[in-house]
């Protein structure tokens, strides 16, 4: 097996009890926090397989209100996400659901929105499938019924676009000019919306600077910036 780095090894640091239903339903919550742009207003919470059957016990609730919250998984205050998410006024559910054999037994639906009308035309619904896989490690597997398949651990760009001839080659320019290496790239598209969702994994921090050069392309519609450390 080939290691990449010593977080391979000993894994993440982070709260338990478990790796799995605690600190990964973390890092997922995180991830989807940082992809709607900020905390939601109002999160259906859908929880599959094992997920599903412990979240109680494993702490797995709490640990998914304390990534919405911005809040890691090595925090201390995980075990007060309760309490947090009602001081700060999210409406929140938690239910069962059954996404099938495909899905990992550890995996999250979780349906995001802004109270107020203004911001749900801004974007403000969205959706995230993550998966939890072991050791703190997780898997974004959807957003908004596109296919993902990151996991968070690179410095990520996350892009919707109008799905037009020449808006990719436009990103991979612009990302160029900053002189940023691109190491991955992944596209998927809904044809019947005509919408597409890029993500890129890169082997560097991402200036703000670059973020406004991208959504100020035409046809782009969201750009995000994932890097959890």
């Amino acid at each position: 097996m080939r290691y990449h780095s010593i977080f391979d090894v000993i894994g993440h640091v982070m709260v338990g009890p478990s790796s799995s239903h605690t600190a990964g339903a973390c890092r997922i919550a995180f991830v989807a926090r940082l992809l709607h742009g900020h905390t939601p207003s109002n999160v259906k919470i859908g929880l599959h397989g094992s997920f599903a059957v412990t979240y109680q016990g494993h702490g797995t609730d709490l640990a998914i209100l304390a990534g919405l919250l911005g809040i890691p998984p090595d925090d201390e205050r995980i075990s007060r996400a309760r309490e947090l998410a009602e001081e700060q006024g999210i409406n929140y559910t938690f239910e069962t659901v059954d996404l099938g054999p495909d899905y990992h037994p550890n995996t999250v639906v979780l349906e995001m929105e802004n109270g107020d009308e203004k911001a749900r035309d801004d974007h403000g619904k969205l959706t995230v499938i993550g998966s939890s896989i072991g050791g703190g490690n997780i898997i974004i597997k959807e957003i908004n019924g596109l296919e993902a398949g990151f996991t968070g651990e690179f410095p990520t760009l996350v892009i919707v676009n109008h799905d037009r001839v020449g808006v990719i080659a436009k990103v991979s320019d612009t990302i160029s000019k900053y002189k940023i290496n691109i190491g991955t790239m992944r596209l998927d598209r809904d044809m019947h919306k005509k919408i597409g969702l890029c993500w890129i994994e890169l082997d560097s921090h991402v200036p703000d600077a670059l973020i406004d050069a991208l959504q100020a392309i035409p046809d782009i519609i969201l750009v995000r910036f994932i890097n959890i450390d």
